[in-house]
């Protein structure tokens, strides 16, 4: 890892020399490649919706810039807890994947649905989300 890369890092998130030297060689190549993730953002898009309390609608969008909720650019107002985990799980695999600068699209199991089971089910509501990456278009004249 470079000195650049060890400021920045040390200076965002408040890590030490120590913590930095015991990172596996596998989480130092990704931290190399972080970069790639800046150029990518991912998409949550609901697909279906039944009976949901956040009123997630067909087409609202939860859109993440890294791992950090961009709620200038999503359009669901509310933010149900029952969506978070298996939207994340998704996601973690794509931000695998864009560190390791492969396709974060290559995955067929892109659909995820929230922990509510839905009135047939047991449960209440029911929403299917389509988990995507998009590349982000940089302005002309940035890397």
């Amino acid at each position: 890892m470079d000195d650049a890369l060890r400021e920045t890092l040390k200076a965002f998130v408040g890590i030490s020399d120590e913590e930095l030297n015991q990172l596996r060689p596998k989480v130092v190549e990704s931290l190399e490649n972080v970069g790639a993730l800046l150029s990518y953002r991912i998409v949550a898009e609901v697909a279906e919706s039944q009976n949901c309390s956040a009123r997630y609608k067909v087409g609202d969008k939860m859109v993440f810039n890294g791992t950090f909720l961009n709620t200038e650019e999503s359009t669901t107002e509310h933010y149900c807890m029952d969506a978070i985990p298996p939207i994340h799980i998704a996601m973690r695999a794509m931000i695998a994947a864009i560190l390791n600068l492969d396709d974060p699209n290559k995955y067929f199991f892109n659909h995820v649905q929230c922990l509510d089971t839905g009135s047939r089910h047991g449960g209440f509501g029911r929403v299917l989300f389509n988990v995507y990456a998009e590349k982000i278009e940089q302005p002309e004249g940035t890397a």
